[in-house]
């Protein structure tokens, strides 16, 4: 008997792109059952082109599953549906708001069909939001939350971050509000709705940004590599960059004391007596000054052997091979769909089961017959009444 947390809980992922697919990783990668409902031509984010971008991100976020493909404008699709719906115990879906409904699977249906059901909808705003039926992708959800806003140079073009920031955090955010569902589900016997909002994911994150509006007054402005409210930030070495974070008195000295700079000194004498961020300007250069005579992995040593906290300024190429990463299994792969070759993804920074890296993900509509009993090209016809799905093993 498997003894992985979601070991025979089955989901069911309605979703496309990120956030939806994210969710529905997470759960698989702890045992779930998680069956990927596709309409006849696919999720739109699955790559047409093999081992291409699309091709490529798609496997990162869809490993380890099922996939049965539906059409649920037809009424043999919602007969089907009904039947995945009344074996299921958690519903995931990022669709747009108002889709769901359309298609039969809203939440009051599939509550009268399956009241214990554990319910998740991702949308950019939520359903009972002023801007619920605005279009949102990460792009929008970046510059509706202040994080375009906040980044980049201060006298310079406010720029979106380098990676799917909300789509991500939303996904996080969606696999705990199921993890919720299903601890109440087991308190009380009864299902659950979240209704999830990137922007809202987003907002969670901005604390210190919102105190300083409207406890301070203050408004936040880019502060390009530097760090805010705190002297840490990058520094230009001869061959990269290296960030340094010398947040203590202790650290600030030591760091005078590399860089050859005593007149560092007195502008942290005491931890009430901290003026480095009222000079910031003049006294980075001194320290950058320093820091472009020498090589990165000699800033990083040097500093090390003082404690000032230091590290190289990485790109993906050095993230992908660095030590740390390799040894904690962050670089994985799975196989492609017939065994012709491999896709490398991250892996997982939580325990996963020991089969989430064995299988890539589905074909459209692979396991349809194998969960429904029901050929794929049936499934646009009316049917009788079907078994109960089959689970997997």
């Amino acid at each position: 008997m498997s003894t992985a947390p979601l070991s025979g809980i089955r989901v069911l992922e309605l979703g496309h792109y990120i956030a939806g697919p994210f969710c529905g990783q997470i759960l698989a990668d702890q045992g779930a059952d998680v069956i990927k409902v596709e309409p006849p031509e696919g999720d739109a984010s699955r790559g047409t082109e093999r081992l291409s971008y699309n091709d490529v991100y798609f496997h990162a976020l869809n490993r380890n599953k099922r996939s049965v493909m539906l059409d649920l404008k037809s009424g043999g699709g919602q007969e089907a549906l009904v039947t995945l719906l009344s074996s299921a115990d958690v519903l995931v879906t990022n669709y747009a708001v108002g889709i769901p409904e359309r298609l039969g699977f809203g939440y009051e249906r599939a509550r009268e069909i399956n009241p214990g059901l554990v319910y998740v909808h991702a949308s950019g705003f939520g359903n009972d939001s002023p801007y619920a039926e605005r279009p949102a992708f990460d792009g929008i959800i970046q510059a509706m939350s202040g994080l375009v806003h906040l980044t980049g140079e201060p006298d310079g073009t406010p720029m979106q971050a380098g990676l799917f920031v909300p789509d991500h955090v939303t996904g996080l955010y969606a696999a705990l509000a199921v993890m919720f569902g299903l601890s109440r589900r087991q308190a009380t016997g009864e299902g659950s709705f979240t209704d999830l909002s990137m922007l809202d994911s987003m907002v969670s994150l901005l604390g210190p940004c919102m105190a300083e509006v409207l406890q301070l007054g203050v408004s936040p402005t880019r502060v390009g590599s530097k760090v805010r409210r705190s002297y840490a930030g990058a520094y230009t070495a001869s061959d990269g960059h290296v960030y340094l974070a010398p947040m203590t008195m202790r650290m600030w000295t030591a760091l005078a004391g590399v860089v050859e700079a005593p007149s560092l000194l007195p502008f942290f004498t005491a931890p009430a007596a901290d003026t480095r961020l009222e000079h910031r300007d003049e006294l980075d250069p001194v320290i950058e000054e320093w820091t472009r005579g020498h090589p990165v992995a000699e800033v990083v040593a040097r500093m090390g052997e003082v404690g000032v906290p230091c590290s190289p300024i990485f790109s993906v190429d050095a993230v992908v091979s660095d030590p740390h990463v390799r040894h904690r299994a962050m670089v994985r792969s799975i196989p492609l769909e017939g065994g012709s070759g491999e896709v490398f993804v991250p892996g997982s920074p939580l325990p996963v089961v020991d089969a989430a890296f064995a299988t890539g993900p589905p074909s459209v509509g692979q396991h349809t017959a194998e969960i429904l009993g029901i050929d794929p090209g049936d499934i646009s016809r009316p049917q009788g009444p079907a078994a109960r799905p089959s689970r997997s093993e």
